[in-house]
């Protein structure tokens, strides 16, 4: 390991740089579409598109937020109607959040740009490059939680 620390050569600097620059890319493309969609609504769209029908926690889990957050998150998503909250059946106290169906319409569009960054993100990146990259972001996520 170095003794000299330069910013620019930072594992955290180059990460938050690098997602940074994804979130901006995905949410000019929703924009240029006229999506008044962000990236953080695209996460919840897209947990929900895997398995519709998930509590506010798992949300939250899932895309390692804080509950707090992302209540307030799926408020302003309902207000917007490109989600819906609903009772469980047999378990009042909870509340289970679903696709309405104008997202459930939009799902191939907005998959779409969203591929579109990560393939604009990778670009004239080898795959198995990208590949290992991946893993070791998988294991930096696992050291750190």
């Amino acid at each position: 390991m170095k003794d000299k620390y330069l910013l620019d050569e930072s594992l955290g600097y180059k990460l938050f740089q690098a997602s940074r620059l994804m979130t901006n890319t995905l949410n000019r493309h929703f924009r240029e579409q006229g999506f008044s969609l962000t990236h953080e609504q695209w996460q919840i769209l897209s947990r929900l598109y895997e398995k519709d029908g998930q509590t506010q926690h798992e949300l939250a889990l899932l895309n390692e937020k804080d509950q707090p957050s992302v209540s307030r998150l799926i408020d302003n998503m309902i207000k917007r109607r490109l989600i819906d909250r609903k009772s469980h059946p047999t378990d009042k106290r909870i509340n289970l959040i679903y696709l309405t169906s104008h997202s459930k319409r939009m799902e191939k569009e907005y998959i779409t740009l969203a591929l579109q960054t990560i393939q604009e993100a990778g670009y004239e990146v080898d795959e198995k490059e990208l590949a290992i990259c991946l893993k070791v972001l998988d294991k930096i996520r696992a050291n750190l939680k």
